[in-house]
């Protein structure tokens, strides 16, 4: 069974935002933290509803081959 909870390394992954961007929201509480002894942790499923719930803070996701020309329109 998978844990629904991730560090902030795995979140960077998931987000991709760094992890100064990560512990920043944190601290002005866009997203939802919770410490486990002395980790910080965030809800995977926490993080991808907020992505659903506000498409603004969707990470840019950059074209596969931005060399080779594929749908550029000119």
């Amino acid at each position: 069974m998978q844990h629904d909870y991730c560090n902030i390394d795995e979140a960077t992954i998931i987000t991709g935002w760094t992890k100064a961007t990560i512990y920043s929201k944190i601290s002005r509480r866009e997203i939802p933290s919770y410490r486990i002894g002395r980790s910080v942790r965030l809800k995977r499923s926490e993080l991808l509803k907020l992505f659903v719930a506000r498409p603004a803070l969707r990470p840019l996701v950059a074209p596969e081959n931005p060399g080779d020309g594929e749908g550029v329109e000119r």
